[in-house]
């Protein structure tokens, strides 16, 4: 059995919409039993959270548009696909039905005033619902029996809306119970990424790039014989080829080198995305979509060893870093309290902001901290709202907000020696700007903050640099 997770480009468009199709099909043609993991359109999920802050804020104009931007970019989709005037009325009835529970929420939001995780949650979910439905049709089109499945009919979940943690034994005794008797029957379960619920059925996500998660734990619940994840890069590379481009693809990584290439940012993986297979030794492969010839990464338990000082420079654009201080004065009165950065630290992720990465300065009372643009503005109201006692008592200098920013974090392989040095005379050489630094203490891992503009270059630098030829 595989579980294949598809991820925002297979939904990009109808051709790749078809890629997709004829990749499961010609799975099943194989012989094996197929498990589809779906996630919502590109940009869908900031879409549907950014609604509901509008509304939280009154701007119920803008949770308008965005339905309409909703329905739109699905329909379409749809009507590329979905050729049949029958199978097409219907789906778009289902959508409707999708579209008042929306409307049902964002109006609930509006009416507190509040947008709570848990309501942020229940609107998010929507995306995946929506491509979930079209996923199944277009399969059952391309000739492969197929069968939509909730994600939160799955994965069972604690109430830790906006990063919710599974419940493994309950989420596999559902996850049995629910899709063995498909596959046995040769029917293509297409389950929703991302999404889980209570054991009191309020819905719930799995974070940021959940649908991995989703896949990982589904794989480990049937005990399948791999996990593939289809996505636009042909593996986990070297570096950012649109940016290096002779970066090279890593055939084989760790389990612990793919977990720590998630948490640093990149995109490819959820960070808990590893969890479920390194328990029971369940490869996974990463490939590309668009060039399915291409082998990809192979993450497993011993992978082969590279020559190589760094593992990978993973880089990330659109970030925002918001940097806290407090009033001298105050400080040295009070000393820099490191509680005030966990009740901050607390605060982003109580409202499923993700925390890219953070530095507390004890010397100049400080503390910096890097959010994706698009969680930015709220990141800040959250956090203002949060030190508004250390406001009114003068202890509060500024919280600042700088944008655009780029975070670039260096993976070391573990043989490799000197990667802290040999990084920053890369960085000197171009004269790059580190607006914030984190070393891991094992040496494996180094991240920095530096302005946006100067993202290529940093990169360039480093790989030129770290990576042995």
């Amino acid at each position: 059995m595989v579980v294949m997770k598809f991820g925002a480009v297979a939904v990009s468009d109808a051709s790749r919409v078809n890629d997709l199709v004829r990749i499961v099909r010609h799975a099943i043609d194989e012989g094996e039993a197929v498990v589809v993991v779906c996630t919502a359109i590109a940009d869908v999920t900031n879409l549907l959270i950014g609604a509901g802050r509008a509304a939280a804020r009154g701007n119920l104009a803008a949770a308008e548009q965005a339905r309409r931007e909703l329905w739109q970019r699905h329909r379409t989709l749809a009507e590329r696909l979905v050729t049949d005037d029958w199978e097409r009325e219907t789906l778009y009835r289902a959508w409707a039905d999708l579209l008042k529970s929306f409307d049902r929420i964002v109006r609930a939001i509006a009416t507190l005033g509040e947008h709570s995780p848990r309501s942020s949650d229940a609107v998010a979910a929507i995306g995946e619902r929506f491509i979930g439905l079209l996923l199944a049709v277009a399969l059952r089109r391309g000739g492969v029996a197929a069968q939509l499945i909730d994600g939160a009919e799955l994965i069972v979940t604690d109430d830790h809306f906006g990063n919710a943690r599974p419940l493994p034994e309950e989420t596999a005794a559902r996850a049995r119970t629910r899709l063995l008797p498909l596959t046995q029957s040769r029917i293509v379960p297409v389950v929703t990424g991302y999404i889980g619920a209570t054991r009191q059925k309020i819905t719930t996500t799995l974070g940021r790039g959940g649908g991995d998660y989703s896949a990982t734990l589904i794989a480990a619940a049937l005990e399948a014989d791999e996990v593939v994840i289809w996505t636009d890069v042909p593996g986990i590379l070297t570096a950012d080829p649109k940016l290096v481009p002779e970066a090279r693809t890593l055939s084989e990584l760790s389990y612990i080198e793919a977990a720590e290439i998630a948490t640093l940012g990149a995109e490819v993986l959820h960070p808990r995305t590893l969890t479920p297979l390194a328990d029971r030794n369940i490869p996974l492969h990463i490939r590309s979509l668009e060039q399915p010839h291409l082998s990809g990464t192979r993450v497993v338990a011993a992978p082969r060893i590279s020559s190589d000082t760094a593992r990978t420079i993973i880089s990330a654009p659109s970030i925002s870093l918001i940097e806290i201080s407090m009033s001298p004065l105050a400080a040295a009165e009070l000393g820099w309290a490191p509680e005030l950065a966990a009740r901050v630290l607390a605060e982003l992720t109580g409202c499923g902001i993700e925390v890219l990465t953070f530095a507390q300065s004890f010397s100049e009372r400080g503390l910096v901290l890097a959010v994706r643009a698009t969680d930015a503005e709220y990141a800040y109201e959250r956090i203002e709202a949060c030190l508004q006692p250390e406001r009114d008592s003068k202890a509060l200098r500024a919280i600042s907000l700088r944008a655009p920013v780029a975070l670039v974090a260096v993976i070391s392989a573990p043989e490799s020696t000197r990667l802290a040095p040999r990084a920053l005379a890369a960085l000197a050489r171009v004269q790059g700007t580190v607006l914030a630094m984190v070393h891991g203490n094992t040496s494996r891992h180094l991240s920095f903050i530096v302005p946006e503009e100067e993202l290529s270059a940093v990169v360039r630098a480093l790989h030129r640099e770290l990576m042995a030829g």
